[in-house]
């Protein structure tokens, strides 16, 4: 029963995907665009959208996500698109209220089952106390962007952005939920269903 209901997930967001491609998307509360852009030196980048799909908990909706990247780079895959080395950028929405420490917290947990100690400690440790600073509220919002030769800029509502200078890092944030231990296949599917 629960692989049909991982399966129905996963269908309908790959369904929704592909059906509204050049329109938005919404998942839980949040609306995403099809496509939008980003400034980097000053310069604006178009990105695509590559999926959108629920992260849940024990079958709690915890946040929306999209995955966005630079409109015509050439990606096929998962791997590809955790690996890439162009302007990306990763839109959670907050569909309940977490504590920064819970988030800051499963942050970790996540890039560690894909990079065990020391891998990125300073930077795992960095983003931890960033996120740790306050609480996400239903609402709001966190960015991840990867900003190609310089690294991870995250931004959450309210706050200034915050960036962590080391490109590969990146990927280790990418593959919590394109990498091979990740936080469920059904939403590495969705956020490649448009790849």
């Amino acid at each position: 029963m629960f692989r049909v209901q991982i399966l129905t997930a996963t269908l309908c967001a790959s369904f929704i995907f592909a059906s509204y491609a050049n329109a938005d998307v919404t998942v839980g509360s949040a609306r995403y665009p099809a496509s939008t852009s980003i400034t980097i030196d000053g310069k604006p980048v178009s990105l695509t959208m590559t999926g959108a799909a629920m992260r849940q908990r024990f079958f709690v909706d915890v946040y929306a996500i999209a995955s966005y990247m630079q409109a015509g780079a050439p990606v096929h895959n998962a791997a590809e698109l955790a690996s890439a080395d162009v302007p990306k950028q990763l839109h959670l929405v907050m569909q309940r209220d977490v504590s920064g420490r819970d988030v800051a917290e499963s942050f970790r947990a996540a890039i560690r089952q894909n990079h065990p100690e020391p891998a990125f400690r300073d930077e795992v440790n960095a983003l931890v106390r960033m996120l740790r600073e306050g609480s996400a509220r239903r609402g709001e919002q966190i960015l991840l962007t990867h900003i190609p030769g310089v690294g991870l800029q995250v931004s959450v509502s309210g706050k200034d952005p915050f960036t962590i200078r080391n490109a590969n890092f990146s990927k280790a944030v990418w593959e919590i939920y394109l990498g091979y231990y990740n936080v469920g296949d059904a939403v590495k599917r969705a956020l490649v269903s448009g790849l």
